[in-house]
């Protein structure tokens, strides 16, 4: 992951992945990746990627965390990772 880029959905800059933040708008559900430096919007739910994947542990703990939010919706975060990873050509990256 330390070399891959990915688009930030914001800005348009390309960055490490590991810089950036998956969000999610709790008001509908929908998940982006943004950078540092993206307009911050109000009430949305950021997790820095280093934190979401630091360890197998943490990824569990995170997606538990998640699943406890009344605004989570699965299949939404789902397909954000099947576009986010089609539109940045992370195929192949496990």
């Amino acid at each position: 992951m330390q070399f891959k880029t990915a688009k930030c959905e914001r800005t348009g800059h390309q960055i490490l992945l590991g810089d950036g933040f998956f969000t999610a708008d709790p008001a509908t559900g929908n998940w982006s990746f943004i950078c540092i430096d993206a307009p911050e919007m109000l009430g949305e739910y950021n997790i820095h990627i280093t934190e979401l994947t630091k360890s197998p542990e943490a990824f569990c703990d995170w997606i538990a965390h998640l699943n406890e939010k009344t605004w989570f919706d699965a299949n939404k975060f789902a397909n954000f990772f099947t576009k986010f990873r089609l539109e940045n050509n992370l195929f192949g990256s496990l």
